[in-house]
Order: C-alpha cells, then structure tokens, then sequence
C-alpha cells in the first residue's frame, strides 16, 4: 500500500513538472478528486531538483504507474462497459459490455442502452446482431493501445484513470491531419469481478 502511495505522488509530481515545461501536448487528465499529501520528512526526493523530465515522459510514467495498480487486482476474470468515441457509424460508438477471462476478451455484448443505428446508416446497411469482439480489448490491451498512441507523437492528449484500480476511465489522443496515425478516443468504467474458469 505504501508503494502504491508513493507511485501515486510520483506521478502527480511529475505531471505538475511536465506540465510546466512543454507546450506540444496537452496535459494528463487529473481524476475531480483533488488530494494534497506530504511525503514523510525522512523521504528522499522522488527526482533530483535539476532533473528535466518532458510532458510525453510524464504521461509514459503515469501510464506506467496505473498499470502497476492494475496488475494488483485480485483477478483476470472480469466485465466492464466501454465506449469507443470514433467511427463512422453508431454500432461502431454504441456501448458495450466487455467480458474477459484468464485476461483474454471472451465475448463482447450490446449494452441495455446501446445506440446501434441513428439513420446515417446507407440503405441497406446491415447491423450486427453482436459487435465483433476483435475491435475490443481487455483492460491490458487497452494500456497497449495507449502506449502504442503516446509512442507515436500525437498531437493532443488527455487521460483519466480510475483511483482504485488504476484502469483507463477515459482517453483522447488525437493525431494531425496529415499523421498515418488514426485517433484513439474511449470511455471505459464499472469493472466487475465475474466468475471464471479456474485459475
């Protein structure tokens, strides 16, 4: 728990240092929640006072510190909704129930609220009756995806993870207009524990 808390810090630290040193990305999202804490006075400084640490290292290592969290939950067998914010159709945007076991996407269903058609469909287009389960990740995958985004230079950034579990609540990283790289834009929330094959 202690480490947890001084990975936390670190990261806070480092964003606010980022923050104030490089204008080419927008900063991390911050969860509402606004906690001030004190390191011990016997604590050492979690980075010298000359070090220069950039807006894209402080992303990666706040990447890395909720991924740290999440690898502490009890269990690789889980559910949760998630929402992509880009394509080009409402199936493609609808919400979804995403169900994973041994940390693998096991099936992926249409949420009770799901928005699957909106009339910008062309005549004829067929939906499926269930979204394909190769567009969707687990929570890991969806880490991968992040790092894969940062990596590659984006133009605007903004993250938000959850507080307890450390999974990616909400993401957009979006690209130039003359990047190869397409935008990565997600809302994901309310992981549940569900049983699964043993372990």
């Amino acid at each position: 728990m202690k480490k947890t808390y001084y990975l936390a810090l670190l990261f806070v630290f480092i964003f606010g240092v980022a923050c104030a040193s490089d204008s080419t990305l927008l900063p991390t999202a911050i969860p509402s929640s606004s906690v001030v804490a004190k390191l011990p006075d016997d604590s050492q400084p979690v980075i010298p006072d000359d070090a220069e640490v950039d807006r894209k290292t402080a992303m990666l290592l706040g990447l890395d510190i909720h991924r740290q969290l999440w690898a502490t939950r009890p269990t690789d067998n889980y559910k949760f909704g998630f929402k992509w914010n880009v394509g080009d159709f409402a199936y493609e945007k609808a919400n979804v129930e995403v169900r994973v076991l041994k940390n693998e996407v096991d099936a992926v269903v249409w949420a009770e609220d799901a928005v699957t058609a909106d009339g910008s469909e062309p005549a004829g287009f067929v939906i499926p009756d269930l979204p394909d389960p190769d567009h969707y990740y687990s929570i890991d995958g969806l880490f991968t995806v992040i790092q894969e985004a940062l990596d590659s230079d984006p133009s605007r950034v903004s993250l938000g993870f959850d507080s307890v579990f450390g999974f990616p609540t909400s993401v957009v990283i979006e690209f130039s207009a003359d990047s190869e790289h397409q935008d990565v834009s997600f809302f994901a929330a309310q992981v549940v524990p569900i049983p699964g094959p043993p372990e």
